[in-house]
């Protein structure tokens, strides 16, 4: 490594000492450190011919990256370079330690956006005409919403079970996001927990507005995609990639029909039917949340030219009855909500193995089993705690 610091050095002296400015002789080195296998890779040679344990500063590295995407702190390196670091008391130790640090933030709006294909709440604008309080600070309030409620369970000694994901009695919002759900009492940008009364509509991903305005086109929901995003990433049973030339919802647009209306008529094509009957029912138990995730109880159609939409007619009343395909049927929103809250045992295997995808860099496959099993396996014994899970993880 001294000679790699050396060689960059005499390259910056030597243009120095041919009259080149700072600014100019610092150019080569600096490209030359940033297009390095070193600085862009893990540093980890694979021309071992067989598996071989990851060495203590290996391990930090990986380990800084994966919970704080930065290089290891002077703490982790001096673990490493005393060759202490891999003792698993030690390694639960920092952990803990990394977890407990605002850095790990970085972790979650990482992993979270990827896991969640938090991408999605950015690829609308949002008609302002119809949707006037869903602007730019609401929308990065949401987005807050999911990661602050994956951080305070994360860091939660006793109250971090994942399933809390999936259903809980509380929100993690600011003011804004109180005003917004129609919560009182709560004033200030700061995120904090929030107790819900019984029976309210929020409380875990299905109640947030972000997960919801995901779920549209910034001018009316989509069962499809909201359905199909709960299969994915809470139930862990993805759809197949949609057939090519499907036939698109857009041209019944000139009809006056209901959503349920205009999916009936989409799945006339024998192409569609058969993943739709499993996507739509758990979309349609949704369709009480607006395409911006506020509750409703009636279903405007919209109509009007691309500069300006307005929504027409009294409104339909919304049916969020359905079942499960193959499943237990469900009355409503509730009654859906708390059915796949009692899948947590899916719940928990799909955020494992997205877990290990986001900590490895690389697609989670069937070879991987083994791991997902034994991750599982580690945090149910405690209480499938999201800390258990990264700790099973790292050992």
């Amino acid at each position: 490594e001294q000679d790699y610091v050396d060689g960059l050095v005499n390259i910056f002296t030597k243009d120095r000492a041919a009259g080149d400015e700072f600014e100019t002789a610092i150019r080569k080195p600096l490209s030359i450190i940033l297009a390095s296998p070193g600085f862009l890779y893990l540093n980890e040679p694979a021309n071992e011919g067989q598996r071989r344990t990851l060495t203590d500063r290996e391990l930090a590295v990986r380990l800084a990256y994966f919970l704080w995407s930065a290089p290891p702190d002077e703490q982790l390196l001096t673990l490493a370079d005393k060759n202490q670091l891999h003792e698993p008391a030690v390694l639960r130790q920092q952990v803990n330690r990394l977890l407990a640090d605002s850095r790990s933030d970085e972790f979650v709006s990482g992993f979270l956006h990827q896991w969640l294909d938090m991408e999605r709440l950015d690829f609308f604008q949002f008609d302002t005409t119809l949707y006037r309080e869903f602007d730019d600070a609401t929308r990065t309030a949401s987005r807050r919403e999911v990661y602050e409620s994956f951080a305070y369970l994360m860091r939660h000694p006793s109250e971090g079970q994942i399933g809390k994901l999936l259903n809980s009695d509380y929100v993690i919002i600011n003011g804004l996001l109180a005003s917004y759900y129609g919560i009182k009492g709560v004033t200030g940008d700061e995120f904090r927990r929030v107790s819900l009364p019984k029976n309210s509509t929020r409380g875990g991903l299905l109640g947030m507005a972000a997960i919801h305005a995901m779920g549209s086109d910034g001018i009316e929901s989509s069962p499809v995609e909201r359905g199909a995003w709960v299969l994915r990433h809470l139930l862990n049973d993805p759809p197949p990639p949609a057939p090519p030339n499907v036939p698109q919802l857009s041209r019944l647009a000139v009809q006056a029909l209901t959503t349920r209306e205009k999916l009936a008529a989409h799945v006339e094509e024998a192409q569609c039917a058969s993943c739709h009957r499993k996507i739509d029912p758990i979309g349609f138990g949704l369709e009480n949340f607006d395409p911006i995730g506020k509750w409703r109880e009636l279903e405007h159609t919209v109509k009007g030219s691309a500069k300006r939409k307005v929504k027409t007619g009294a409104g339909h009343k919304i049916d969020p009855s359905g079942a499960f395909h193959k499943g237990p049927a469900f009355a409503d929103y509730f009654a859906m909500r708390e059915l796949i809250a009692d899948r947590e045992e899916d719940f928990a295997e799909g955020f494992t193995e997205h877990l290990i995808e986001y900590a490895l860099g690389r697609p989670a496959g069937f070879t991987d089993q083994d791991l997902v099993n034994e991750i599982l396996a580690a945090a149910r014994s405690e209480d499938f705690k999201v800390s258990a899970f990264i700790q099973a993880l790292v050992n």
